[in-house]
Parts: C-alpha cells; structure tokens; sequence
C-alpha cells in the first residue's frame, strides 16, 4: 500500500524532534506490520490528520470499521493505551486490542452525526464537560499512569 502521511504530521514531527523523520521513514513498515497482525484492510488515511500520530481508517476481518493509529514511542502510546483500556469506552473510544503492544492501537470507530464544532459555543461547552465527567474515574490499584506533576 502506498502510504502518503498528512502533511500537518510531517511539519510537526520535523519541527519537535529529530527522531520524527526516522520514525516517518519507518512508517510504511510499521503501518504494514500492524495491519497484517491484526487482519485490517486499510480505506484510507485520515486527513488532515493530527500532529502527533498517524490515523488510519480501517476494517476488521469481520468487515467491522475501526480506526489503527501509529504513534511515535516518545508520544508516550503505552499511556494511552492503559487510559483507554481502564475506561473501556466510558466517555471515550474503546480499544479494540488491549492487550497488544507493538506501539499501535486499534480503536472503535466512532460515527460522528454532529461535530461539536458546529454546536453554539454554550452547547459545546456543555458537550465538553459531559466528557470530562464521564472520563475522571478512579485509577486502577497499582496504576502507572504519568501524573501531571510528573510531566
């Protein structure tokens, strides 16, 4: 598959770091590992993308549509990965392979029907917070979750 990272990604990881573009080079292979150990067809990449990760739509073997998403190791992947798997999709996506640990992770895909861009400034805010309720809940015993202090 030929694979054309979004631009707004290779501009951000060529202004934050040297070792984004040795991650870039390695994309293709790290994209075509992922998919092959997880049995996706990949539709396409997500643009514009983001500036941290690489977003691919894809489809399980079951012809179910979910999301494979690439992240650089100094994104820190294994934290979000333990986030998503303790709130197993309470406010947020749900992780769709827990348990694998190659760097990337396979998410539901969500069907957005209104974007909270488009809401009133008011309704969003609402929106917003909702989420945040939904998402503060008390981490596991043992959690090696990074702190903010820690940051």
């Amino acid at each position: 598959m030929a694979l054309e990272p979004p631009q707004r990604l290779v501009t951000a990881l060529g202004e934050t770091a040297q070792d984004g573009d040795d991650w870039l080079d390695k994309l293709p292979g790290a994209v075509e590992k992922a998919v092959a150990l997880r049995g996706l067809t990949v539709e396409r990449v997500h643009v514009p993308g983001g500036r941290s990760s690489l977003v691919l739509m894809v489809r399980r073997s079951d012809d179910t549509p979910a999301v494979l998403k690439l992240v650089p190791s100094r994104s820190r992947p294994e934290s979000e990965r333990a986030a998503l798997a303790h709130w197993n999709g309470l406010g947020a996506v749900r992780l769709l392979d827990p348990e694998c640990a190659d760097g990337a992770l396979l998410m539901e895909r969500l069907h957005r029907d209104v974007s909270v861009r488009s809401l009133p400034e008011a309704k969003a805010l609402l929106e917003a917070a909702g989420t945040l309720r939904r998402l503060w809940v008390e981490p596991p015993a043992g959690h090696r979750f990074e702190t903010v202090a820690e940051r």
